[in-house]
């Protein structure tokens, strides 16, 4: 490991607005400074300052056993990283969180023993120790957080007594783990949790009351897995959660269970072997369908959710027809019916013949891909029919991309969210461009529907400044971009309103004004408008969707935004000219992988107040990094925060602060 990392724990000032205009000079006032010098204590080859052990390398006695002084109530990042010489670890109470990566490569670790009173295990905190083969952990440790035991390919058996959350990946490739009991007190289950533990073969659910969600990958791969009882409390399984458990034959399902995402229980010989016409799980999810087009019926069934990929076509997908709905390539019509609540992801993905579908008046939710039956070079005529969806709340990313025969897209008040692409390659989005593109005025054009939501818009060529009218409460996805996102044309010979160089004139764009009735952008919103320079953030803003700003290369200047409460993934990737970076004081949440790729950007505040943060927020390419200031409940996360930049091979320094509890 190349990188210094200087972390220094400051009493910092929060800003309340979100800046990263290129000459911001503002930053998180210090009011440590350097008056105060914390005391260190040094022997041998270790270091401890302020009751924090920064490092200690080869100090196990003659067996290999440390034992942490009594003194320490930290075990920082790295502390112990790539000791050789660590057979087993007592650490006492006294000790209240382990950092990231504290014994992360101690290939000799046998043995963890944690007293009462530890509460915190950071990410990659015992990752790749592969000889690790026995942890006791104490009741006061409630979270395992993300990556703490990935690749411990010894580890054979681990309580989970009292732990309430388990965090993504954080037994990832432990394939001699054979048996987990969980407990009364479990709440969260995270992405890939157990994926690929190979060994697995009992997972106890008896004692567990308060999960709702199994998340995506949670247990994917895990092929000794015979049987499988999920407890009443769980209401949701996520993508592939058991997809390949190749030997998974008996599953009991709750009659609670309300919703079956993508392809969570494929092949499992208890999915394959099934030969039911309609396999409905739990509280009507319909998962798997086996009927002719000619005589298929969902009516009177009690459905509320058609699972996700349950009438996809594998074809389109390169698979075999056996491993989708094997009749898709003949479904042309059907009848989805009233009680029907949620069509999942891809349930109905490349099904191309499709021609009428109306959707029932219960509908609440059409998930990514529910309809994606775009085929270069077929005339894909499905008409999907919206006009009773009273409730509809929400429509995924594609939900409806490639179907042609929609020709207006009038959503009620009700629906919130609409995903990227959503209502792409459609006859409603093709004649708003070409009606949009033959105005004499060459004015702006916006497609406005339900209550505030900006589907489509049309910049006008030439203009350099986008001001998105008042009134506009929600950006949707894609709605400033273009359908085929893999072209950038440079000059206006190069744009069309038909074929694949469709795109909305935004080369040109260099600021970009919104209102301050905007609440949310939505994903992909303005994605590789490549020029825009200047974003003004309306104080109203509480949320800005994945990829949002994405490839936005030109982008330096952000300012507003004092509202913010939540940024998802990849919100600013690739933005290569952000300077610098002020959250507001108002941010609870931020998502994975949002500055990836920003070669500028120099220093970024977090917020105080900050709950849920995301991985790998950095990445090697942040070459340009020097500071980050984080809450100090981020500290054991440190490693997932900075990601691959401290794994990359560059000298790069980066001086980490904390806020101070007070």
């Amino acid at each position: 490991m190349k990188k210094i990392i200087a972390l220094l724990l400051t009493a910092c000032l929060a800003l309340p607005v979100l800046t990263a205009c290129g000459n911001s000079t503002e930053q998180p006032e210090s009011t440590t400074a350097a008056a105060v010098t914390p005391p260190v204590t040094q022997g041998k080859n270790y270091l401890i300052e302020n009751n924090i052990l920064i490092s200690c390398l080869g100090q196990a006695d003659e067996n290999g056993v440390f034992v942490v002084p009594e003194t320490v109530t930290m075990i920082a990042e790295g502390a112990f990283a790539g000791d050789e010489t660590l057979k087993e670890v007592v650490i006492g109470g006294n000790v209240k969180a382990i950092g990231s990566g504290a014994f992360q490569w101690c290939k000799a670790l046998e043995k963890v023993t944690m007293e009462d009173g530890v509460e915190i295990i950071g990410s990659y905190a015992f990752a790749y120790c592969d000889n690790l083969q026995e942890v006791i952990l104490p009741e006061s440790v409630g979270k395992i957080s993300e990556y703490a035991f990935v690749s411990c390919t010894s580890l054979s058996e681990i309580s989970f007594e009292h732990i309430r959350s388990i965090g993504d990946s954080a037994f990832l490739f432990c394939s001699a783990l054979e048996r987990i009991e969980f407990s009364s007190e479990l709440e969260n289950i995270s992405s890939m949790a157990f994926g690929n533990c190979s060994a697995l073969e009992e997972i106890s659910f008896e004692k567990v009351t308060r999960l709702e969600k199994i998340a995506d990958y949670a247990f994917t791969g895990c092929s000794m897995l015979r049987t499988l009882a999920l407890p009443s409390c769980v209401k949701e399984v996520g993508i592939l959660a058991f997809y390949e458990c190749s030997r998974l034959r008996n599953i009991s399902i709750p009659s609670s269970l309300e919703v079956v995402d993508y392809a969570a229980f494929s092949y499992t010989p208890w999915y394959q072997e099934n030969e039911e016409d309609y396999l409905i799980v739990g509280d009507g999810v319909l998962i798997k369908c086996l009927a002719h087009p000619s005589v298929l019926d969902l009516s009177g069934k009690g459905i509320k959710m058609i699972g996700g990929g349950t009438f996809r076509n594998a074809l389109y997908e390169n698979q075999s027809a056996e491993e989708g709905y094997k009749y898709a390539e003949a479904l042309k019509t059907i009848v989805i019916p009233e009680g029907v609540r949620e069509i999942g992801k891809s349930a109905f993905v490349g099904c191309y013949l499709l021609e009428n579908v109306t959707l029932p008046s219960t509908l609440l939710k059409v998930d990514e891909n529910a309809f994606r039956i775009y085929v270069e070079g077929i005339d894909t005529p499905a008409v999907i029919d919206l006009s009773a969806c009273s409730a509809l709340v929400s429509i995924g990313s594609g939900a409806f991309f490639g179907c042609s025969g929609i020709e207006t897209v009038a959503l009620p008040e009700t629906v919130k969210e609409v995903g990227e692409e959503a209502f792409f390659v459609t006859k409603a989005y093709d004649n708003f461009l070409e009606k949009a593109a033959a105005t004499e005025t060459e004015e702006d054009n916006y497609y406005i529907t339900g209550d505030g939501i900006l589907l489509f818009a049309y910049v006008a060529n030439g203009q350099t400044a986008i001001h998105v009218p008042e009134g506009v409460k929600y950006i949707a996805g894609s709605a400033f971009c273009g359908w085929d996102t893999s072209y950038v044309p440079k000059d206006t010979d190069e744009l069309s309103t038909s074929g694949e160089s469709k795109r909305n004139i935004t080369y040109k764009v260099k600021e970009l004004y919104l209102p301050e009735t905007l609440e949310r952008i939505g994903n992909e919103a303005f994605f590789r408008m490549a020029c825009v320079q200047k974003i003004v953030l309306p104080n109203a803003l509480i949320e800005i969707g994945e990829r949002a700003f994405a490839n936005c290369e030109a982008l330096a200047h952000i300012s507003g935004g004092a509202s913010i409460k939540e940024i998802k993934n990849e919100a600013f990737f690739a933005c290569a000219s952000i300077p610098h970076f002020t959250f507001s004081s108002q941010t609870e949440r931020i998502g994975n992988n949002i500055f990836e790729g920003c070669s500028s950007l120099k220093t970024v505040t977090f917020p105080k107040q900050l709950s849920e943060f995301g991985t790998t927020i950095f990445s090697a390419s942040c070459s340009s990094l020097t500071k980050v200031t984080l809450p100090l409940a981020a500290r054991p996360h440190i490693y997932t925060i900075l990601g691959s930049i401290l794994q990359s091979n560059s000298n790069q320094n980066i001086n980490v602060d904390y806020y101070n509890e007070d």
